[in-house]
């Protein structure tokens, strides 16, 4: 049924919105959280932290054992690890048990957005892959957007457990509708026997690595945007309010050239083209926002080009891996993505001390954009269709031998 595959990704976004809303819980009861259980600032930024961080080292072993196992089975999985997660939170009476709570939580919003991106991958690969990958990417800032006035509400009238119950119950709606997800009946008939064997090729896995470090940078990037950006407008001389404001509007700008950058995208059939012009046309952005130079234009031309980079990024694995790979490739992927994430804001906060200006930090985000484009050469050139070709058919005669 031509139709299915949408209602398929309408139930993976949902998957994956979940776990944006299941992020923004403790934020949205940082301070009822502080006042009853005596966390400081510290500890809740740790909590916020440990939500990320198990993507570490989840993503690859996830990767293996959804290679080994029934995918929707394994996303089951984990939505019952968010609910349960929430539902610890709810009642938990000091940080240790809130972190561990938390980790857990972590720990199944790896394994969803995994297999959520392996799914649409199956479902969408060559057709409108790079649309459903970027409509899909919405799914994470909209669960935490949905989540803001919600929770914000919720705090308010019933308390801070009940916010970690809403969290548990978008979880809970997201796993009964996780129930109706199934595999495309080709990749049941395409995928080889051997599905067992969980080696990639060698160019295979540099260039999933290569595709994981270019994700990482966009996503790198646009967090030292989000971070760095008000502060440095202030020390240009702008309002803490207008300076607020104006990066606020450029992530609006972002959100909404995720789908319609995507869609564009799709109609011209041309993503690594659209990577490599939209990531330099950002770099610039970011470093003429650095220098001070017409700031209000330079934050909202970073906004509109970075959006349709998400989905073009996410639909790089989908060039290279064959259907038995893919859910160990997106292991791969997501770890590089993860690893840049936990390592960068550290080594960006660095650099600003060293330098003493928050526009050091605008400038690391310019040259990681900058390095998309010898990654993405790079990437083409190991990914051309005759040697993935060559390559494929050595590994499927070797695995059936």
């Amino acid at each position: 049924m031509p139709g299915r595959r949408w209602i398929i990704l309408a139930i993976l976004f949902t998957a994956r919105a979940a776990t944006g809303f299941q992020f923004q819980s403790v934020g949205s009861a940082a301070n009822l959280l502080m006042r009853d259980l005596g966390l400081d600032y510290a500890e809740i930024g740790m909590l916020l932290g440990a939500y990320l961080l198990p993507g570490v080292v989840v993503s690859f072993p996830a990767g293996l054992l959804g290679q080994r196992c029934d995918e929707r089975k394994l996303g089951l999985a984990g939505l019952a690890l968010m609910v349960i997660s929430n539902i610890g939170l709810s009642f938990c009476s000091g940080f240790a048990m809130a972190l561990a709570a938390r980790m857990m939580g972590g720990v199944g919003a790896t394994v969803v957005i995994l297999v959520a991106a392996k799914m649409t991958t199956d479902w969408f690969d060559s057709r409108e892959i790079v649309l459903a990958m970027s409509i899909l990417q919405v799914s994470w800032p909209f669960g935490a957007m949905l989540a803001l006035p919600i929770q914000a509400t919720i705090a308010q009238s019933l308390g801070w457990p009940a916010v970690m119950g809403s969290a548990a119950a978008f979880s809970a709606l997201a796993l009964f509708a996780f129930l109706l997800v199934s595999q495309p009946d080709q990749e049941r008939l395409t995928q080889p026997a051997a599905t067992g064997h969980a080696r990639l090729p060698a160019v295979v896995l540099l260039a999933v690595t290569i595709a994981g470090a270019i994700w990482g940078a966009m996503n790198l990037a646009c967090i030292l945007f989000f971070t760095y950006a008000p502060l440095s407008m202030v020390t240009q001389g702008s309002s803490p309010t207008a300076a607020a404001s104006l990066t606020s509007l450029a992530i609006w700008f972002t959100i909404l050239a995720i789908p319609s950058g995507g869609y564009l995208v799709h109609r011209l059939g041309a993503p690594v083209a659209a990577i490599l012009s939209c990531a330099l046309v950002a770099a610039v952005a970011l470093a003429l926002l650095a220098a001070g130079v017409h700031p209000a234009v330079s934050c909202l031309v970073f906004g509109v080009a970075v959006g349709p980079m998400s989905g073009a990024i996410l639909s790089l694995p989908s060039r290279v891996l064959a259907s038995h790979q893919r859910a160990v490739g997106l292991g791969v992927f997501y770890t590089c993505f993860y690893v840049l994430m936990a390592v960068g804001p550290f080594a960006a906060g660095r650099l600003q001390d060293i330098w003493g200006t928050p526009s050091a930090a605008l400038i690391a985000g310019a040259a990681l954009l900058a390095a998309i484009a010898p990654l993405l050469l790079i990437f083409v050139t190991l990914t051309t269709p005759q040697r993935l070709a060559a390559i494929h058919r050595d590994a499927e005669l070797r695995a059936v031998s």
